[in-house]
């Protein structure tokens, strides 16, 4: 739920305020349903629960010969769960739909901050490798040889997983993206949408 909580206030902040069609239409164009697992459904449950939790505002607008729409728009508290959770998805390891859904949105952050958080990322891989490491060398002779072989496949993920984060930080620290902190970037955004 983290991953399309995030990409879903994203949009809608991004766009200045959005209706669930488009928030849906803007997900499907970036292929959110593969690399983020993201439902149809999910993201109007997503929209509504965010306006509920006041994350969002819900502006109610005459629809075109139908039945009224729904404009929602993010709140303050909406725009720093954002940032929060780009924050904990850039940090976190072993859950790589919240690591698409944070990069996806990695300009919500000042390069600072998303630097930071990438080289924690880094950290931890590379703590998380040296464990990997000392379990494959002496590893518990009653374990399956086949789930040992699993160890390696992970220690594989997590290796490329760890040049990838570094590459990252380094392109950031080089002014790759538009970030936060940057002029003509999203906080340039009128306030109150």
């Amino acid at each position: 739920m983290s991953a399309t909580k995030l990409l879903v206030l994203g949009i809608v902040h991004l766009s200045g305020g959005a209706h669930g069609y488009q928030v849906r239409s803007e997900l499907q164009s970036w292929r959110a349903e593969i690399w983020a697992k993201i439902k149809p459904g999910s993201i109007y449950h997503a929209l509504k629960k965010a306006a509920a939790d006041g994350l969002l505002t819900e502006h109610a607008e005459p629809g075109n010969s139908g039945p009224e729409r729904i404009l929602y728009r993010a709140t303050a508290r909406g725009r720093e769960e954002i940032v929060e959770l780009v924050r904990d998805g850039l940090r976190r390891t072993h859950d790589p739909t919240m690591l698409n859904a944070s990069i996806a949105m990695l300009p919500m952050l000042t390069r600072t901050d998303a630097i930071a958080h990438v080289n924690e990322r880094v950290a931890r891989l590379e703590a998380e490798l040296v464990e990997q490491a000392k379990w494959r060398e002496n590893p518990n002779p009653d374990i399956p040889e086949h789930v040992r072989d699993q160890a390696e496949l992970w220690a594989g993920h997590a290796r490329t997983e760890l040049e990838w984060a570094k590459s990252l930080s380094k392109r950031l620290s080089e002014g790759a993206y538009i970030m936060a902190d940057d002029p003509d970037s999203w906080r340039s955004t009128p306030p109150g949408l």
